[in-house]
């Protein structure tokens, strides 16, 4: 009778081992987990090797593309000032000190700063009128031992003008250096030409030497120039705000999308599929518009951002950018399952390098146009643009963002309902095989009546 029990007792599960057991079953579970080990090892060495040569081949020798940043140059003087300005322009060295020098006529100054803001040029660099002839009173009050009555400033004679907020690194960086420089070399020979005339037409009285003393500041570097930012980028916040600080919102869409799935996925097979959609994209909007007021109101704080219908503007803008990322890891999520992590990085670090974080595109080779289609390029655009009021196709980055948002969106849907359901299936066909697994435990635990 004992002997019989025992036979009926299934026999006892095995406790766990080593890996480097030679037991059957553990050889294949080693087996198993090292080629699992060795493909996965491979696939972020890969990842590594691809976010490392994207990202940093994204800032390399940017001098090697400053021509193709265009800068007007335009000459409202027509005396020798003029003359040296041009010539200053026409033959500055190649690299650094070149960008694309467009000579515009002199006959209209009215839309100088029109063009800047229509984001026609990086910048636009005009001498005045009357330049030369303010020089040539600056001279014979030399000649003549008489400065009572110069009223002529240096920095008056040349104006530069630029869009600082359009992309702060590039502008500060690459652009106004070489402007500059081209200023510098015109000061200087204008003051050669200066010196000599002097030199030529003085009779080196005490008077004349008195006279060119007195104005030395003016002989020695004739003209400068006086800036005009038509829209600054300060404060600092703002900066990072319109850069680090959609990285940031990616991150935590990254961390909602996540918990969004994982408190949905065990509602499959229990309530409809349609219902478990309809949460999930509630769940988006909704909490979408509460992050992106946090971080509208902390750049409101933090950036002196305090008008009131921009400030809407940017909250609404913010709340797109929100939902454009969420519908995006929402679809690599679904679709990719344990291969989402590394395809998400290396979309972000494609979107990153492309995005005018650092320096614009036009310093950046070719590869990296492919930005002007990406999300996070019209993200930092139109950020720039709602808080500096700097130039950018606004309507271009609503209408990327807005595409990107819908045409994601249905995509995910349709993916997420066909996966959905797939798993339902799985679910249901799971609880009917428990069932007979019951019934037949049930039934084996009824005694038989006939014996």
């Amino acid at each position: 009778m004992l002997a019989a029990k025992l036979d009926e007792q299934p026999p006892a599960i095995p406790g766990p081992r080593h890996l480097w057991s030679s037991d059957p079953e553990i050889v294949n579970i080693r087996r198993a987990f090292l080629i699992y080990w060795v493909k996965s090892c491979i696939l972020f060495w890969i990842l590594i090797l691809l976010v490392a040569l994207i990202y940093l081949g994204s800032g390399v020798n940017p001098i090697w593309h400053t021509g193709s940043l265009d800068v007007f140059v335009t000459n409202f003087d027509n005396g020798v000032a003029g003359s040296y300005f041009l010539n200053a322009f026409h033959n500055t060295p190649a690299g650094t000190l070149t960008l694309n020098w467009i000579f515009q006529d002199s006959s209209d100054s009215s839309t100088i700063v029109k063009q800047i803001d229509e984001g026609k040029a990086w910048a636009s660099v005009y001498m005045r009128a009357g330049v030369s002839d303010s020089l040539t009173q600056v001279l014979q009050s030399i000649l003549n031992g008489n400065t009572s009555q110069i009223t002529y400033r240096p920095s008056s004679a040349i104006t530069i003008v630029y869009d600082q907020g359009r992309n702060f690194n590039t502008v500060n960086g690459y652009v106004l250096p070489p402007i500059v420089a081209a200023i510098a070399v015109a000061s200087a020979q204008l003051s050669a030409y200066l010196q000599t005339q002097a030199v030529q037409y003085s009779n080196a009285t005490l008077t004349n030497i008195i006279a060119a003393i007195s104005l030395s500041n003016i002989t020695h570097s004739p003209i400068s120039y006086t800036s005009m930012n038509t829209h600054i980028a300060t404060p600092y916040g703002s900066v990072l705000a319109t850069t680090l600080g959609y990285l940031f919102l990616w991150l935590i869409m990254l961390s909602l999308v996540g918990v969004a799935v994982r408190i949905t996925q065990p509602l499959a097979g229990k309530i409809k599929i349609i219902d478990v959609v309809f949460i999930r994209i509630v769940n988006t909007i909704f909490n979408g518009l509460i992050i992106s007021l946090i971080y509208s109101l902390c750049v409101l704080w933090f950036a002196d951002f305090n008008r009131p219908v921009p400030f809407i503007r940017f909250w609404l803008f913010n709340w797109l950018v929100a939902m454009t990322f969420t519908v995006i890891i929402g679809l690599f999520v679904i679709n990719l399952g344990v291969l989402a992590q590394m395809a998400l990085i290396l979309f972000l670090i494609v979107n990153l390098a492309a995005s005018t974080n650092n320096i614009a595109i036009q310093l950046q080779n070719r590869f990296y146009r492919v930005g002007y289609g990406l999300p996070l390029y019209h993200c930092f655009n139109g950020g720039r643009h709602l808080l500096f009021g700097s130039y950018t196709k606004f309507n271009e980055d609503l209408g990327v963002l807005f595409a990107y948002y819908f045409g994601t969106i249905i995509f995910t849907i349709l993916t997420g309902v066909y996966r959905m359901h797939k798993q339902e299936k799985q679910i249901l066909e799971l609880n009917r095989q428990n069932a007979l697994k019951e019934n037949n435990i049930k039934m084996q635990n009824v005694p038989n009546k006939e014996n």
